[in-house]
Formats: C-alpha cells, sequence, structure tokens
C-alpha cells in the first residue's frame, strides 16, 4: 500500500515531538496484509543530555504483486535517523543525519546530510540544509547528487513574519531541481489573516506552486477566500480515494465558509472551481461535523464532493467516525464512494473504507486497521495493517 511509508514517516514525526523527554526508546511492529505484504517499524529516540537527542525509525516491507500486476516486491527504508542538537535558549540548533526538510515554499527533500537553524538580532532567521538525496530501498547504488537549500525570514512582532528560500539539486553533475520561493503571513487585526507561498522552478521555468488566502473571523462564522497553482512536483501525497483520483496539477479558486451551527457542530461549504489545461469545473464540498462529547473525543462527519474536470469528474461521499469506548479503546472508521461521470469500464462505482481499533495504556499501545477499496486500478484490494508499540524510559 502506497500510504505506509507516509504512516510509517507520521509515526517518526510523533515521536520526534517527545524528543526533549526523559531518555526512552519506542518499538513500532507493523504489519500489513496485501496479498500478503509486511511491514517493520522500529523507532528509538531520547534526550541523553540537556540539548542533544537522537531519533531512528526504519521501515521495512516486503510483499507479492496483486493480480494483474508485474513481479513481486520486497524493499526497505531507513526514514529518519538523525542527531538533533541545540542550545539552551534555542537560539541556535542542527540536524545531523537521515530525514525530511522543508523550507518555506520549497519542495520537501528527503536527505541524508545537515541542517541547521540560527535566530539572528532583529528578529531574522537563517536555515540552511545539504546532504545525498535519499535512493528508494536499502541499498548504496546510487547516482551521485546532491542538494542544497536556504531560507532567511523575520518575524514582525507578533503579527506577521515573511521569508525567502532557494533549493538546488543536482545527479551525477546535472541539474535537476532548482527553485526559489517565498512566503509571508500577517494578522490584520484580532479577526483577519492574509497568507502567501510562491515557488518558481527556475529548471524548468515556471511557477510551481502559488498559493494565496484570505480569512475572516466573527463569532460563529470564519470566512476564507482562496487562489492557487500546484504543479506536479508539489502535489502532495495520496491518504485515500479522494485524495487519489482528485489530486492533479491544477488552478483552483473559491471560498470557504465555517459555520458554528452549535456548540458541538461545524457546518463548511467550500465552493470554488479548478482549472485542468484549458478545462474548467466547479470544485464543490459540504461537510458537517459533530462532536459527541466536551473534549471531542468522540465524533461523526459527512462530506459530499463534486470534482473533477471534463472526462474526469465526479461526484463523491464521505463518513467518517471515531468512537471512545472503554477500557482505553477507540474506534474508527472511514468510508468513501465515488461515482464517475463517464465509466468507460472501469466500474460504475468505485468505494473506499477504513476500519480501525485502537488501545493505549499508558506504556503500551496497540491498534489494527483494514482497508478495502476499488479503483480504475485495482477491481478490489485489501490491506490489514497492525501496530504493536511499547516505550521504556528512564526518568
Amino acid at each position: 500500500m502506497k500510504s505506509l511509508p507516509l504512516l510509517a514517516l507520521a509515526l517518526a514525526l510523533v515521536a520526534h515531538a517527545a524528543a526533549a523527554d526523559p531518555l526512552r526508546l519506542r518499538a513500532d511492529a507493523l504489519a500489513t496484509t496485501a496479498s500478503p505484504a509486511g511491514l517493520l517499524v522500529l523507532d528509538a529516540s531520547g534526550a541523553a543530555q540537556p540539548g542533544l537527542s537522537a531519533e531512528a525509525v526504519v521501515w521495512l516491507a516486503g510483499g507479492a504483486a496483486l493480480p494483474g500486476t508485474p513481479g513481486d516486491s520486497s524493499h526497505g527504508d531507513v526514514l529518519v535517523i538523525a542527531i538533533d542538537a541545540h542550545t539552551p535558549g534555542g537560539m541556535a540548533a542542527a540536524r545531523l543525519g537521515r530525514f525530511v526538510v522543508a523550507l518555506g515554499a520549497l519542495r520537501p527533500e528527503h536527505l541524508d546530510g545537515g541542517s541547521a537553524r540560527l535566530q539572528l538580532p532583529q528578529r531574522f532567521v537563517v536555515e540552511a540544509a545539504a546532504g545525498v538525496p535519499v535512493m528508494p530501498g536499502l541499498t548504496m547504488d546510487r547516482a551521485l547528487g546532491w542538494v542544497a537549500a536556504s531560507r532567511v525570514s523575520r518575524r514582525f512582532g507578533d503579527w506577521g513574519s515573511a521569508g525567502i528560500a532557494y533549493e538546488q539539486r543536482r545527479d551525477d553533475g546535472q541539474l535537476v531541481t532548482e527553485e526559489l520561493a517565498a512566503d509571508a503571513g500577517m494578522a490584520l487585526g484580532r479577526r483577519d489573516d492574509l497568507g502567501a507561498r510562491i515557488a518558481y522552478d527556475v529548471a524548468n521555468p515556471g511557477l510551481a506552486e502559488v498559493a494565496l488566502t484570505a480569512s475572516h473571523r466573527s463569532e460563529h462564522v470564519r470566512a476564507e477566500l482562496y487562489a492557487s497553482h500546484r504543479a506536479a512536483s508539489h502535489l502532495l501525497p495520496a491518504t485515500s480515494l479522494f485524495s487519489v483520483i482528485g489530486d492533479v496539477p491544477a488552478q483552483r479558486a473559491g471560498a470557504v465558509i465555517t459555520w458554528a451551527a452549535a456548540p458541538r457542530l461545524d457546518v463548511i461549504a467550500d465552493a470554488g472551481a479548478r482549472r485542468v489545461d484549458a478545462d474548467i469545473s466547479p470544485e464543490l464540498v459540504g461537510r458537517a461535523r459533530l462532536k459527541l462529547d466536551d473534549r471531542g473525543a468522540s465524533a461523526i462527519s459527512a462530506e459530499l464532493r463534486r470534482s473533477g474536470v471534463a472526462g474526469e469528474a465526479w461526484t463523491g461521499a464521505r463518513a467518517a467516525a471515531r468512537i471512545a469506548l472503554s477500557h482505553r479503546l477507540v474506534a474508527s472508521t472511514e468510508l468513501e464512494l465515488v461515482r464517475p461521470d463517464e465509466p468507460r469500464g472501469r466500474g460504475t462505482l468505485w468505494p473506499w473504507a477504513l476500519g480501525a481499533l485502537s488501545w493505549d495504556r499508558g506504556d503500551w499501545q496497540s491498534a489494527i486497521a483494514v482497508e478495502a477499496s476499488a479503483s480504475p486500478e485495482y477491481r478490489s484490494r485489501v490491506d490489514v495493517l497492525f501496530q504493536l508499540s511499547r516505550r521504556w524510559g528512564t526518568p
């Protein structure tokens, strides 16, 4: 399942957020079946002394191909293995190892190398990263290449910030990626915000990403205007059927209204238009989210969506629920159903479903999830994911 490495990376980021805790060790065992496949994540991190921490995440996977797909697959990746250091006041920080770096509006890069962050007088911040791009799989056979990126930003009181960034990547001496980027955000009083980010592809001249937002908040309503352009190099990884078929290089513009209809009920309407090449079509989303308790531990949501252009237009529905049970159990499910306007022999309905049950008892955590789907790529597919976690720590 393509989303599994991303899930492993998400677990790594969650673990890293607690790196300032006392020394600890965490082991995650994940197993999945995709006719069949296996996934193992090992995560160790801790703070050996003030200002120094270490993190390691190893992802291993192997599986057999589904009917109609070529060959078997068996591979592994070290997602994150890094050492972090920072000064007591946080004025300077550095990271060395394998990690994902994202500076401002630049495209994220997975690299073996180092990064540094330095706070300067007058609220300036300088960030830089450099290293060798990571190739998939546990292999030393890779092209000679490097990537370097830097960003300079400045904060303006508590109301805004702005930054500029540059990135270049080369493989075997050949230019692969070169981007210039800028980002800014500001608050206009207590109720209004503006944001902008832009990335320009120098290697293949053209805009890689543009995002503009303006929002206003009142007591019960939040309104946002947006416009965006995104090239293929800046698309985010797909995490559901909606994102698999809906995220394509395109320009979008529209408005989002979020209404707090009740203390626990939010109603969201997103109306806009999408342009892909020369085709323009409406992009409509209606969503409702209801918290079943004051803390939001249990909640349900429903969504209707109209998306796609020309012969790829589709209508979809989505429902999700998260229910906190007794004995520290939490059950959750997500269901999506897509109806294409023009099936063209790919099926008239494409369903996707995910159900999960998790358990958290202090040092021990466990979860099991089942994902089933049908799409233009697969007539049917089922994946099962199991997670078992244990923490050890010292005071």
